[in-house]
């Protein structure tokens, strides 16, 4: 009995965690541009710079943005990330620059701006505001 619950509970896992990739494009030079992929009602998204380095990553849910999504500079750094919940802006939004120093930060509740942060060139806060 235990060795088939676990069978049954591995064979879920592989189901539920399953991705179809849905497409991908190159640069003329032939590196990765963009990939699509599938993983149960969401759909991935990967884009790249030319040099190979990720650019964008984000996700979609039935047409609308869902998930964590990120952008980096062509070095790999940081530069945004943002919080979607069901298509509306969600959670802490964070800005960076190429020195990984903070430059902003939102905070959404609800799909609203609740509170926004300004940062000087050391990541220093410089200003604050509730909305």
């Amino acid at each position: 009995m235990r060795l088939l619950f676990a069978l049954s509970a591995a064979l879920t896992l592989n189901v539920v965690s399953a991705q179809e990739l849905l497409g991908q494009e190159h640069w003329e030079s032939g590196a990765l541009k963009s990939t699509r992929y599938s993983e149960g009602d969401r759909e991935h998204f990967i884009t790249y710079y030319e040099n190979g380095q990720v650019k964008e990553i984000g996700c979609f849910r039935n047409g609308r943005r869902e998930g964590v999504w990120k952008q980096y500079s062509d070095t790999g750094a940081l530069l945004a990330q943002a919080g979607f919940q069901n298509g509306q802006r969600q959670g802490i939004w964070e800005f960076r620059n190429t020195a990984d120093q903070p430059m902003g930060r939102l905070t959404y509740a609800g799909g609203l701006l609740a509170t926004a942060d300004q940062y000087d060139a050391i990541g220093a806060l410089t200003a604050h505001r509730d909305y």
